[in-house]
């Protein structure tokens, strides 16, 4: 390995400075177009899984990336979620949203090894599968103080383990997305991630939607828009 970098770093110390700068924009540009490639291939998943964000009349009020803010969820600091991260270098939107439900469903599917971890560090699976009662134990563990959300999360991830998630991984596990990052694992977790993510605001009950003007226009958009939003 160390000779391999020193014969790198021997190579542009040989090089001119417009060879240099020729040869750092060649692979300043090939980083993009791994990375334009990569995004291409996710929006082709969520399109795969009926979840792809498409134009409907206006968007640009529509911040689905702020989306956690709209439907009451626990959040803050979260070791497990944090820990993953951290090893992945899967980006969390702060220190103080840390949960799940603070992600979006793109967010989610395009870290596999960063949902891997989390899945695998509260043993929610089980021979490849969701193990629904280590997710209903640690849910009710967890959150005993909120019985009403811990209902709506074991209906999300009931929904989230059948047929299509099994689908929708495989296709994923193609060669082709393995070459678009440095960090791919086996994505059955981040599909579930995903969908459990959808599910639970796509079935907010009323109660726990905010009552800002964003988030109406969100709620309006959503219905009038199907599958306009991914999270949604």
């Amino acid at each position: 390995m160390g000779k391999k970098g020193k014969g790198k770093g021997n190579k542009l110390v040989k090089m001119s400075e417009e060879e240099r700068a020729r040869y750092l924009q060649m692979r300043a540009d090939m980083e993009e177009e791994t990375r334009r490639r990569k995004m291409k291939l996710i929006a082709l998943y969520m399109k795969f899984a009926g979840a792809i964000q498409i134009d409907c009349d206006k968007t640009d009020q529509i911040h689905e990336d702020q989306i956690h803010h709209c439907c009451k969820h626990p959040d803050g600091h979260n070791q497990i979620m944090a820990d993953c991260a951290k090893e992945h270098g899967f980006k969390l939107p702060n220190s103080n949203k840390q949960s799940m439900m603070d992600l979006t469903a793109g967010h989610a599917i395009a870290g596999t090894c960063f949902a891997k971890c989390v899945f695998d560090k509260l043993n929610f699976m089980k021979d490849d599968n969701l193990d629904m009662e280590a997710v209903k134990k640690s849910l009710l563990e967890k959150h005993s103080d909120d019985p009403e959300y811990v209902n709506e999360m074991i209906r999300a991830f009931n929904h989230c383990h059948g047929k299509a998630e099994e689908n929708a991984a495989k296709f994923m596990s193609n060669s082709i997305f393995k070459h678009m990052t440095k960090d791919f694992c086996e994505p059955k977790s981040a599909v579930i991630m995903a969908c459990v993510i959808r599910q639970f605001f796509h079935n907010c009950p009323s109660f726990r939607w905010a009552k800002t003007e964003e988030c109406e226009n969100l709620l309006q958009f959503s219905r009038k828009c199907t599958d306009s939003i991914a999270t949604l």
